[in-house]
């Protein structure tokens, strides 16, 4: 037990609760004070021994005591662990060198030690003893009693165990006391899991150092070294130590590494490298927890091979005492770039807030923010901005070191950009003044106009100051540098301008009404609103409308003029409806909306106080959403309509149509056709928004196409107990079978239907078809896309529960019930009824609705035509109990040429023929007779399963 949980238990003890009946408020005082001095004394006494022990004091006797317990110190010290009035009630038990358990040194019938049989233990929820085997399982539990009411003492070879020690809520817990500062283990505390092995991990970073050739010039360039260079960040890991009272002082020099660099692993890995290892370096222990700095040199193992290490500690007896191993799980950083920090970026409104600095002097590089060429100027002052990357006032400074952090690739903007930990990598900034940079009439090196001192630029003219720096546009050379080696190379170009002349930089959000996506509309324009206007930019300024405009009386679309540019173009107008003056129009083309849909989209807009983008300004963002229109679409179990579903909701159900009339028998009308739009939410009959009765999108998405999954339905290679290949063709419109060889189309999606637009039709000319379908277990696996506005070149992607497809199965049309819905009676004559059985109340159909043929004659047509062959020669019974053949004794007949039986009340008409019954043997009790038959009907084939037919007892026994 760490110091920590010590602290936890008895240290915590200052806040004291209280239960029991009413008494004055002295005596309650009395009896707080009294508790609190108890807990106080208990706490000091325990952290007195904890201290102790942890400098090298172990603990040699623990006694009962008059009021609790004693334990005595190497030292001599005593200390005494009380209870209140329960202290005289304590006890100490330990274990004797005969291996049984001694309650205050008096020998007890209970083994303590189990090397040669059973053994007991105390249990310290029960507080009783259990028993255990000598191989440590447990036998069973017992009703002997090691802990009392008052201080209990438990004493092991290692520690010192007391119980009942009263807690500041008044309940009784448990304190372990190592009996020294002995190290015991060490346990690894991880910091992930990889594949289920628990480790460490660090961040490894490889590289090419550069060499700079022909440095300052135009030519000026950066060549990478031919080996890499790998760097290892500093790694920490953390151990828990036991006992907690362990002396560090005497360990901490004493820290190495059992190191195992290659360990064979079940999974593909890269071996490590061959001069891979780590060295341990003490940091702190604090409550129970030991912290290293893990030193890796070369890199860990990633493929069939694993590297691990274990923690060891050398004492001073020549013990070890070693930890369990962790992984070393090498992550590899992605490139960097030198980049504008993001705070500063956001403030100079970047797109994405991620500006990477220029990495080539004379040349664009496609990959940095700013796209002039940095060793290039303008023809005017404001074009001479342009080529540059920062300002500074002529009399003033710049700290390059805020300019700049190292950012991870690839650049993903905004939160996610992710900025490198340089001082973890051992990494820094190095700054340099390019030189030989001369322009201008007369021409002029631009590195004499400023000075670079650890970090930080000062405008300077010569070797003076002065107003002459101004204008100027001196290049810096940013390294990020390891040691000695340039890992990476940028420039920044700083402008130098007169603090009189250098605009005011102001920008407020302006918001505005989101597009939304109209089929109908070649542009989408969004105007902004008065309110907005006065709330959002005159009131937040604290200007009059007028002032305001007559102070920025010039607008400029910035956004539309940046690299890159901000979406669509804005203008200054007249709103058209209620005539206000000044607000702004922006227009954004239906194929920029469709590109950036579901997107916010911002654009930039400045209102300057001088011509030509001159003077003080403010800067308008305007934000807007595209509504109506996204590049996916996920139909969610919420728009599954549930009747269309099985309860779970995992697949929809296709069917033949129904009887157009109660008295339907024509089997052209039994079709297998189903709109494939049924199963979901659709826009509803009379939308003027969507396409009534097609999946609900938005408005914009006109065209809904599905398609076989070609994919999915590949991985179907079973129906039923059948084996089948199931393919498509290219549009995915058709759904092939293969079976034995032979290849049938078995079904047909048509996106172009009249009354539905999406149907899928169930081929009932194929063979194939129908012995799938009467597997009872026939499905397949159908997706779908969307058109926006009937435009084929702009296409959604649609997920159904996040699935690129929707399970569809085909439903059997007709079923045949388990059991005949007429009986045979044994003993009566042939003819009489119970004698022969219709071959249609053999089957006793019902279709894929449970509707029964019996009540719906016309079904045998409509489903129809139907042949119905029973296979009375391998019938069985259950004769005696048995299930067996049917014995020779009764004769069972299909009977397919009379159509008419019995006479009398007992005749009976079959268009199908009957199955008769007779018994040539003795009487019999009641049984059953299994009879399987083929069914063909219009959908194909069904072979049913064994058919139970009740047989009645012989008619005498009746």
């Amino acid at each position: 037990m760490n110091k920590k949980f010590l602290s936890a238990i008895l240290f915590g003890a200052l806040m004291v609760t209280s239960t029991g009946t009413f008494v004055s408020c002295k005596d309650y005082d009395d009896d707080i004070e009294n508790l609190q001095a108890q807990i106080d004394e208990n706490a000091k006494a325990i952290d007195q021994i904890n201290n102790l022990i942890s400098n090298g004091s172990v603990i040699s006797s623990v006694v009962k005591s008059g009021n609790g317990i004693t334990i005595t110190l190497s030292n001599g010290s005593s200390y005494e662990i009380t209870n209140g009035s329960d202290g005289t009630n304590a006890a100490v038990w330990s274990i004797g060198e005969d291996g049984y358990w001694y309650k205050d040194n008096v020998k007890q019938e209970y083994k303590a030690v189990g090397a040669d049989g059973d053994y007991y233990k105390p249990n310290a929820t029960t507080g009783n003893f259990d028993i255990y085997n000598a191989d440590g399982t447990l036998k069973e539990p017992t009703n002997i009693a090691w802990q009392g009411t008052g201080i209990t003492a438990v004493e092991t070879a290692t520690d010192v165990i007391l119980y009942n020690v009263t807690k500041a809520d008044g309940s009784k817990g448990e304190v372990t006391i190592s009996k020294s500062n002995n190290l015991r283990s060490l346990v690894f505390v991880p910091q992930v899991y990889v594949d289920g092995v628990q480790g460490l991990t660090y961040d490894s970073y490889s590289y090419k150092a550069l060499t700079l050739a022909d440095k300052d010039s135009k030519s000026e360039s950066a060549a990478e070294a031919a080996e890499e260079t790998t760097v290892n960040p500093t790694v920490y890991a953390e151990y828990h130590v036991n006992p907690s009272t362990a002396n560090i002082e005497d360990i901490k020099d004493k820290l190495s590494f059992i190191v195992k660099p290659n360990v064979d692993y079940i999974t593909s890995r890269a071996a490590a490298s061959e001069d891979f290892t780590a060295t341990p370096e003490f940091v702190s222990y604090q409550d129970g927890i030991l912290k290293v700095k893990v030193n890796i040199t070369g890199i860990a193992a990633t493929g069939d091979k694993i590297s691990v290490l274990a923690l060891n500690v050398e004492k001073e007896n020549g013990e070890n005492v070693t930890s369990d191993y962790a992984t070393v799980f090498k992550k590899d950083l992605s490139d960097l770039a030198i980049a504008d920090p993001v705070a500063e970026a956001v403030k100079k409104s970047i797109a994405d807030n991620d500006e990477h600095y220029r990495t080539l002097i004379n040349a664009v590089d496609e990959n940095a923010y700013n796209q002039t060429i940095v060793w290039e100027e303008g023809t005017t002052a404001e074009e001479a901005k342009t080529h540059c990357d920062t300002i500074v006032v002529y009399d003033s400074s710049l700290d390059l070191t805020k300019c700049v952090e190292a950012h991870e690739l690839p650049c993903e903007g905004g939160e996610a950009v992710k900025v490198a930990d340089l001082e973890k990598l051992g990494m820094s900034f190095g700054f340099d003044i390019v030189k030989n940079y001369k322009i201008g009439e007369p021409v002029t090196d631009q590195a004499d106009f400023i000075s670079l001192a650890d970090g930080v630029l000062t405008p300077k003219v010569y070797d003076t100051e002065g107003r002459a720096a101004i204008g100027r546009t001196p290049i810096v050379r940013v390294r990020l540098m390891h040691g000695d080696n340039i890992v990476k190379v940028a420039y920044i170009k700083v402008y130098i301008a007169d603090k009189l002349t250098t605009p005011e930089i102001k920008q407020y959000p302006l918001t505005i009404e989101d597009f939304e996506y109209d089929c109908d509309e070649a542009d989408a324009v969004r105007i902004s609103g008065v309110e907005e206007m006065n709330v959002q930019v005159y009131n937040e300024i604290g200007m009059s409308k007028d002032q305001f405009h007559s102070t920025y009386s010039h607008f400029v679309d910035y956004g539309a003029n940046q690299t890159p540019a901000d979406l669509g173009t804005c203008a200054e107008t007249t709103d058209p409806e209620t005539q206000a003056t000044h607000v702004i129009k922006w227009t954004i083309s239906k194929d920029l909306l469709w590109e950036n849909a579901d997107k916010t989209l911002t654009h930039r807009v400045r209102y300057y106080a001088g011509e030509n983008q001159t003077g003080a300004y403010v800067e308008l963002v305007l934000t807007a959403k595209v509504k109506d229109i996204q590049k996916t679409y996920n139909v969610a179990k919420a728009d599954f309509i549930s009747n269309y579903w099985n309860d779970a909701k995992e697949y929809t159900k296709f069917n033949v149509a129904v009887p157009t009339t109660t008295t339907d028998e024509n089997p052209a009308n039994c079709t297998f056709i189903n709109d494939l739009n049924s199963p979901f939410t659709t826009w509803p009959k009379n939308s003027t928004e969507g396409t009534p009765g097609v999946l609900k999108l938005d408005k914009a998405v006109t065209g809904i196409k599905y398609f076989f999954c070609e994919d999915d339905v590949k991985a179907i290679t079973k129906i039923g107990d059948i084996d089948v290949i199931f393919s498509t063709t290219a549009d995915g419109l058709t759904l092939k079978a293969t079976v034995d060889g032979v290849t049938e189309n078995i079904a047909v999606i048509n996106n172009a239907g009249e009354t539905n637009p999406n149907i899928v039709t169930y081929n009932k000319e194929s063979d194939i078809a129908k012995k799938l379908l009467n597997t009872g277990l026939m499905y397949t696996y159908i997706g779908a896309t969307g058109q926006v506005c009937d435009d084929a070149t702009k296409v959604v992607t649609i997920t159904f529960d996040g699935q690129d497809h929707f399970k569809a199965n085909f439903i059997r049309p007709v079923n045949i019930a388990e059991q005949a819905a007429d009986n045979f009676i044994d003993g009566v004559d042939v003819g009489e009824k119970g004698s022969f059985i219709r071959l249609e109340d053999l089957i006793a159909p019902y279709d894929w609705r449970d509707r029964e043929f019996k009540d719906y004659t016309n079904y045998w047509g409509f489903y129809g035509p139907f042949e119905i062959t029973a296979d009375v020669d391998n019938a069985e019974c259950d004769l005696n109990g048995v299930r067996q053949a049917v014995p020779v004794t009764v004769e069972l007949k299909a009977d397919y040429e009379n159509l008419t039986m019995g006479d009398g009340e007992d005749a009976k008409v079959s268009k199908y023929g009957f199955i008769t019954y007779k018994n040539n043997g003795t009487k019999v009790a009641e049984f059953n007779i299994y009879v399987k038959v083929t069914v063909k009907y219009g959908w194909g084939t069904i072979q049913t399963g064994f058919i139970t037919v009740p047989v009645s007892s012989t008619i005498t026994n009746n």
